[in-house]
């Protein structure tokens, strides 16, 4: 996949992860989740359907955050409608936030790098909850640790916990990112690594099509650095494949070196980088 349409996976990502509220404002998205998540509280500005001045709708996205208490906020990617709203909300004295690299790797040479040992047992489990299928994998994922990751298709509490740690929610977020979570309608995969019982590792994954979406990737600081969101990743990649995706994306932040050390290891690379336009509340 020499190339990748910004477009269809700022789409993609959009339905991965379903803010509270969503408007349509001529082409664009203006989504609200009472302020948890940058992705879900910020305009997504990717479509244009020529109805309206962009002066006019700026003001009106403007007016449609102040009213929920918010500052304006616009992810901008290659994507954005018109090419020129960066410079004009720069100028505008919108401040630059939180650079951010989408990057893609095969699926396959995800689990060829994660888990070159994996044993798969692909065995489908009735769980006690209807309908919840179960995989399991495990993988040599390095020579200290093997860890074997679960997946389960239901929202799992032991699973948001760590989540929610990882992302340092306080309680009175939390709600909301479970809100989150369970408005995803797409297919989608909690993995979770365990080590003596208790959860060690977490990561999401959402498919759309030939994509997998990678979301959520926590590891608790004991284990860092040994192989388990590796293992996570893997899994998660041999799962998509049977949902008939063939690649993957995600997320990553410029300043978490250490994460894209991880996914650069599994093949991951950058198609492109995403960032936030903030009105700065005075």
């Amino acid at each position: 996949m020499a190339w990748i349409d910004p477009l269809h996976l700022e789409t993609v990502a959009l339905h991965a992860w379903p803010a509270a509220e969503i408007v349509e404002l001529d082409g664009w998205r203006l989504r609200h989740a009472s302020g948890v998540t940058r992705r879900a509280n910020s305009v997504w500005p990717n479509a244009a359907a020529g109805r309206l001045a962009l002066a006019e709708k700026i003001a009106a996205a403007e007016a449609f955050y102040a009213n929920r208490g918010q500052p304006a906020i616009f992810q901008i990617s290659p994507a954005a409608q018109p090419p020129e709203l960066d410079a004009i909300l720069a100028e505008q004295g919108y401040a630059f936030h939180a650079p951010t690299r989408v990057q893609t790797a095969a699926l396959t040479e995800i689990i060829r790098r994660g888990g070159a040992e994996m044993q798969r047992h692909a065995e489908e489990e009735q769980t006690e909850q209807a309908g919840q299928a179960s995989a399991h994998l495990s993988a040599s994922a390095s020579p200290r640790q093997a860890f074997a990751a679960t997946l389960a298709s239901a929202f799992d509490a032991a699973w948001f916990e760590l989540y929610c740690i990882g992302e340092e929610a306080p309680p009175a977020q939390a709600a909301v990112r479970q809100a989150i979570l369970q408005r995803i309608d797409r297919p989608c995969a909690y993995a979770t690594v365990h080590r003596d019982g208790a959860a060690i590792a977490v990561a999401l994954g959402v498919v759309e099509g030939a994509w997998l979406g990678v979301f959520n990737v926590v590891t608790l600081p004991a284990y860092r650095r040994q192989g388990a969101a590796r293992a996570l990743l893997a899994a998660l990649a041999a799962w998509a494949q049977d949902q008939g995706a063939t690649h993957a994306y995600l997320q990553v932040m410029e300043r978490n070196t250490p994460a894209q050390a991880l996914y650069a290891g599994l093949g991951f690379t950058t198609a492109y980088g995403y960032h936030y336009r903030v009105r700065e509340v005075g």
